[in-house]
This record gives structure tokens, sequence and C-alpha cells, in this order.
């Protein structure tokens, strides 16, 4: 009787250790399956910025561009943003992806939908005219002289005003004309610092940009 209780009783263990294992086997099963249902962020940032290319400034030095472009990477603030990288690019799959999922509440829809619009909407123009814009005239207007028998005072006023402000921008920035003037300025240091300067604060932006849309994607799927 002893040695039948005794096997009985080494039985039930050796049942509840099997049972303990298979129950612990089922719990970290599901919890594997769980985090693995659990949406990581909506873009890989690094994987972004690793596919941006960096400028190449060698060989610039000595070249010629026009004084609209000079001013522009140098002395418009509206360069960093007209040449910045668009952050909805790379975001716009990934949210249709993310809706075109089956396992997202009512709730997680709809606030992925609301993203989707705002990654949809075109940036606001700015207003007024940029600072360089003027400029782009500068280069046309050194060569032109009226015919002798154009006696047009307003115009030939206008062309020296032109003429005279391409001279003045020239020597405020320690510029040299290339020849024929038309081929606007000698490429300098002040241009190629101002250039990368530019790149690294539209870089900035970049990511600022991408960081904001996770946020965004993180709250999505924290709704229930």
């Amino acid at each position: 009787m002893n040695w039948k209780k005794l096997m009985f009783t080494k039985v039930r263990q050796i049942l509840g250790k099997i049972f303990l294992s298979g129950a612990s086997f089922f719990w970290v099963s599901c919890d594997s399956a769980s985090s693995a249902e659990e949406p990581g962020p909506l873009i890989d940032i690094e994987q972004e910025m690793a596919k941006l290319t960096p400028p190449d400034t060698s060989g610039l030095r000595g070249q010629c561009t026009s004084v609209r472009d000079y001013c522009d990477v140098i002395d418009d603030y509206h360069t960093p943003l007209s040449n910045g990288y668009d952050a909805k690019a790379p975001a716009r799959d990934k949210v249709n992806e993310r809706l075109n999922s089956k396992n997202l509440s009512d709730a997680e829809r709809k606030c992925y939908e609301r993203l989707a619009e705002s990654l949809s909407l075109t940036e606001m123009p700015l207003y007024g005219v940029p600072y360089c814009y003027d400029f782009s005239l500068i280069e046309e207007f050194q060569d032109i002289v009226l015919p002798p028998d154009i006696d047009d005072a307003y115009l030939n006023n206008r062309i020296k005003s032109k003429q005279e402000d391409y001279q003045r921008y020239l020597k405020d920035h320690n510029l040299t004309a290339c020849a024929p003037v038309t081929k606007g300025v000698f490429i300098d240091d002040q241009y190629i610092n101002a250039a990368l300067k530019n790149e690294q604060s539209s870089r900035d932006s970049f990511r600022s940009d991408l960081e904001y849309i996770n946020k965004q994607a993180a709250e999505c799927d924290a709704l229930e």
C-alpha cells in the first residue's frame, strides 16, 4: 500500500512538473506573440536619415554662379525651408500600411486617418517677395545698352539702378565678377560654408519632423 502511495505521489509530481513547464511555455509564447503584434515606430528614422546624400562641395571654389544663387545660399533665410527634405514623403506609405491593417480598432483607424490627412496637406505659401528674388535680373541688366534711338528715361534709370545694385552687392560681399559678367560671381568659402550650414539645418528639420510624426503615430497606437 505504501509502495502504491509512493508511486502515485511520484506520478503526481511528474505530472505537476510537466503541467508547470507547459504552462510556462504557453505564457512565454503568448508574451512573444503579444510583443510581436505591438507595432514599432512608424518610421525608422536612422534608416531615412541614411538615405540623405550630403552635398558635394569639392571643386566648387572658383566656379561661377549667379548672384541670385549666391544670395539664396548665404542671405535668404527661406533657403533651408525651400531646400529642406520633406518628412511627409516617407511617412505617407507607412501610414497607409497601418490603415490597411485589420488589427486597428475604430479609434486607432480614425486617428491614423487624421494623421494621413495632415500628411497630404501642402505647405502654406511664403508670403512676400523673397529677399534674393530681384537679384535674378542683375546679370541680365549688366550688358544691356539701349539703342540710341530709344529715349526712355524711366527704363534707362531702372537699368542704371540695377547695375549699381549689382556693384554694391559685389562690394558688400567682397565678390569678384566672372567674365563675362552674365555668368555671375566666383564661388568662395563663404558660399561653401553657408551651403553646408543650410544642409545641416535641413537635416535637423527633417529629423525633427520625423520624430514628431512618430510621436503622433504612437499616440494613435495607444488608443483602444
